[in-house]
């Protein structure tokens, strides 16, 4: 999880937050979430996102959300990555949400 957010980070996405949700989901043990400048960097960084989790044999379950929306997100096995405009992260205060999670990284 530690290498994506370092990803996410060189392709200039902000906040990067990774937090352990394991205690609190069945379904999942990792939530990344980031905040992009535009629907456009959105788009570019899931789609950067996709290929170096493909490059790790981790193939995407379900991809949502279109960047002109403010939002995507990325299901993989054990892990889902959210990608914000920082009006739609503010809105959607999944921090909040998830504050019984750890917080495992925080890149700013």
């Amino acid at each position: 999880m530690i290498e994506t957010a370092e990803v996410m980070s060189d392709n200039l996405l902000a906040n990067i937050i990774v937090l352990d949700v394991s205690e609190q989901s069945d379904y999942f043990n990792y939530f990344i979430i980031a905040t992009g400048l535009t629907s456009q960097h959105l788009e570019s960084s899931g789609n950067t996102v996709t290929k170096h989790l493909k490059n790790l044999n981790i193939k995407i379950n379900h991809k949502e959300g279109l960047s002109d929306g403010g939002w995507v997100l990325l299901d993989y096995p054990g892990l889902v990555v959210h990608l914000f405009l920082e009006d739609q992260r503010i809105n959607y205060d999944l921090e909040t949400l998830w504050s019984d999670s750890s917080e495992i990284l925080n890149i700013l």
